[in-house]
């Protein structure tokens, strides 16, 4: 990364830390753009050439999670089955959010607090189970919608990812171990249930 993009992403951040602690201290609806930029030492339209809108301002990160995300799926070996997969990029994910407890605390408390905010949290959801389901169906050699196993697995480990991070924000301790316990109690109950009969 170049020194100039080094310094855009500082600012980047420092706009989205000071939007964050605005947002705890005053609520996400009484908190203004100017107050963000301000907060910052930016100014409006330099927040603005970051994020398009507040909102963004607690979904900052979001693309360059999915295309992290994208990377890893991409760098899996052919063949791989499915829980390999998922289990093998969800290491490198939790490094993003492994140190940063306060501030995943303090982003939820806002968007449960807030159903503009709750909508934007699950169409973000929704888009990294969609790129999961649409990489696990490439290597599986089918089509999304007429095959339910690249949805299946990916709702699965997507499920385990967000189980583990609620563990993780309500208890502290290792985020990695929280969603790694997630997956094998989920196994687990695979292996204790009886098969579904025939319609």
């Amino acid at each position: 990364m170049s020194l100039r993009d080094r310094k855009k992403e500082r600012t980047r951040r420092a706009i989205a830390d000071a939007a964050l602690r605005l947002f705890v201290a005053r609520g996400f609806d009484a908190v203004t753009v100017a107050d963000i930029a301000a907060e910052a030492d930016v100014g409006t339209r330099t927040l603005h050439r970051y994020y398009a809108s507040k909102d963004e301002l607690l979904f900052a990160e979001d693309d360059d999670h999915r295309e992290e995300l994208a990377a890893l799926l991409d760098e899996r070996p052919a063949g791989e089955s499915p829980e390999t997969t998922l289990a093998a990029v969800i290491g490198p994910m939790v490094l993003r959010f492994a140190d940063r407890l306060a501030d995943a605390r303090a982003r939820d408390a806002l968007i449960a607090a807030n159903p503009a905010l709750q909508a934007r949290e699950l169409a973000k959801r929704n888009a990294i189970e969609s790129l999961v389901a649409e990489h696990l169906a490439l290597r599986m050699g089918v089509e999304v919608g007429a095959d339910v196993r690249p949805l299946l697995w990916a709702k699965v480990g997507m499920s385990c990812f967000f189980a583990g991070y609620q563990i993780w924000l309500n208890s502290g301790g290792d985020l990695g171990a929280h969603i790694a316990a997630a997956r094998a109690a989920l196994l687990a109950e695979f292996g204790r249930s009886e098969p579904a009969a025939a319609p």
